[in-house]
């Protein structure tokens, strides 16, 4: 049976849910040769420092731990590896095991941040990003809008730096390359009960990492907006909080300390869930997302989705159901008055685990049988 080692430099996050997903899912996928899955990963925190020393570790690691002493048929890593560095760091007998790279995000098209002064960008990082995917056998990335931005972006970015540079890069990681989602967990597919908070008004959620990619000073504006008008809510605020938060949560939590039902982490899956599934709407407000598991965890718990049609959330609910920036207050005013009855359940239910599983089984296949032939 084929034999996968999976290697997270970061399992933190959505990058942890796919990780513990994929090891638990992908072995259960029909098959004469089912796939045996091993992981060796790193606490999700440092990220540049994983892109720079992740590679050589997890190596050292998994020499140490005796992963190498067998045969492995592929290499699944993530963006924050340096792949060069982890093929060059592998025992000569391991160095031609196709390797495959699924970006999760990338440090080409991620965007600046807002509420720090404006510096020069390093471009180190992305051209890490960059030269991975050259040095890859494969490249996957988790959304269609995804690989397009990532795919679009290289040119430009090339002409940042000196000659000589990346002969046609994107055309070589373009003819190898493709797109494979996360997967979701049966968990967030079990029927509503919205008791936790009891009755009262609408709950709005936001289970979002608490940065500034998501949006929050727009979420701060839209409440300050409905509630102007005269429309009640409650607020649930869910999700991650890091060092530095943005100054918005505080303009959150002291404007609106009357209509929080909930507000911060919640330590458990079970805990987060039982408080998703209490609330009516998911207001997303986030300019930058990838792929977007926080907001397919809401349309598969029932939530109305109130979001915008911009990165990657017309690929997966159909574009009319979403809106312009602009009209986002409307959006959020209708959604408040009365449920949409939109489908959101349905248009995620492809991304069960049990489903997803299956692309990852055909992606990976002919990867074993390069190896052999």
């Amino acid at each position: 049976m084929p034999r996968l080692i999976l290697v997270n430099p970061y399992s933190g996050g959505s990058h942890a849910l796919w990780e513990q997903g994929l090891a638990r899912h992908l072995p259960e996928v029909p098959a004469s040769e089912p796939w045996t899955v091993e992981v060796i990963r790193l606490p999700g925190r440092h990220w540049k420092w994983r892109m720079h020393a992740a590679a050589w570790t997890l190596v050292q690691r998994m020499v140490e731990g005796g992963m190498l002493t067998q045969e492995v048929d592929v290499f699944l890593v993530t963006d924050m590896l340096d792949v060069a560095q982890f093929r060059a760091a592998l025992p000569p007998s391991h160095r031609t095991v196709p390797v495959a790279l699924y970006f999760h995000e990338n440090q080409l098209t991620f965007p600046e941040h807002p509420e720090r002064p404006p510096m020069e960008w390093d471009r180190h990082y992305a051209f890490g990003n960059l030269m991975s995917a050259l040095m890859a056998d494969a490249v996957w990335f988790n959304s269609a809008y995804h690989r397009s931005v990532f795919l679009e972006a290289i040119p430009e970015f090339l002409k940042q730096l000196p000659s000589p540079r990346p002969v046609q890069p994107a055309l070589r990681i373009d003819q190898k390359s493709g797109v494979l989602p996360i997967g979701l967990e049966d968990d967030v597919f079990v029927e509503p009960d919205r008791n936790r908070f009891g009755s009262g008004a609408p709950v709005i959620a936001w289970n979002h990492r608490w940065e500034h990619d998501k949006g929050p000073r727009a979420f701060l504006e839209l409440l300050r907006q409905i509630k102007s008008k005269g429309i009640s809510f409650r607020l649930a605020m869910l999700g991650q909080e890091f060092e530095g938060r943005p100054e918005a949560f505080d303009g959150i939590q002291r404007e609106f300390d009357s209509e929080v039902v909930h507000w911060g982490y919640a330590e458990s899956r079970r805990e987060y869930l039982d408080l998703l599934r209490s609330s009516q709407v998911a207001l997303v407000t986030a300019h930058h997302d990838f792929f977007g598991i926080s907001v397919l965890e809401s349309a598969a718990l029932g939530l109305d989705i109130v979001a915008p049609r911009e990165v990657a959330y017309p690929d997966h609910f159909p574009s009319p159901w979403l809106c312009e920036r602009d009209d986002m207050l409307t959006a959020l005013e209708q959604a408040l008055r009365s449920h949409s009855g939109r489908d959101w359940r349905g248009c995620v239910e492809c991304y069960r685990w049990k489903e997803v599983a299956q692309q990852w089984d055909r992606a990976l296949r002919p990867l074993v049988r390069a190896l052999i032939s």
